[in-house]
């Protein structure tokens, strides 16, 4: 993909999941609200974060949402997504610990090492997002993975555009407060999944 392919695939993506949210409003609210809601002791968000994008695969593939595939895709691979959120927790601390480190002290060591590992925890979060919906579509661990560094490897500006689009995502949600918990999820997981799904082009 050029630059310009990169562009249009997250446009059409960021649209998909707007249309999603209208078209399937009620859907919207379940799925946010639920993954919220498992989310809450921290050590759940990795399953939490599984179960919905099986829920957004099936609602794109059936047009609603089929409880039996979220089942089959956390029997498969709810220890998985535990593990990978995990991980993704432990770079965000140690980042977290060299920022706090830098601007408590300025030492020079402290900064660099939070930026290097702050490019690191960024790029892990895309490698993930592409990981969870590959596991969600009945990928292994192992392929997931592997499929979530190749892509964005071979989508440099891909990856930094879902980046900053779901960090926008956020942004306004937050504007409107509730929607952070009402919608934000869903509309960050569709996005996600029209962007780098087996069904995106």
């Amino acid at each position: 993909m050029n630059t310009a392919d990169d562009v249009r695939s997250v446009h059409a993506g960021l649209g998909d999941a707007f249309r999603s949210a209208y078209h399937h409003s009620v859907a919207a609210v379940v799925v946010s609200l639920g993954w919220f809601v498992a989310s809450l002791p921290v050590v759940t968000v990795g399953p939490a974060t599984l179960a919905a994008y099986a829920a957004i695969q099936s609602l794109r593939d059936h047009g609603h949402v089929d409880r039996s595939e979220i089942r089959e895709a956390l029997a498969a691979n709810w220890h998985n997504a535990a593990l990978l959120s995990g991980v993704f927790v432990a770079f965000t601390v140690v980042t977290t610990a060299y920022a706090t480190q830098y601007f408590q002290t300025g030492g020079v060591q402290a900064g660099a090492l939070a930026v290097v590992v702050g490019y690191v925890t960024a790029h892990l979060a895309v490698v993930l997002v592409v990981a969870f919906v590959r596991l969600s579509e009945g990928a292994s661990a192992y392929e997931a993975v592997t499929g979530g560094y190749s892509w964005t490897v071979s989508r440099p500006f891909d990856t930094v555009l879902v980046g900053f689009v779901s960090l926008g995502l956020f942004a306004v949600s937050a504007l409107f407060t509730v929607t952070v918990c009402l919608v934000f999820p869903f509309l960050l997981f569709t996005f996600h999944v029209a962007v780098v799904g087996r069904h995106a082009t």
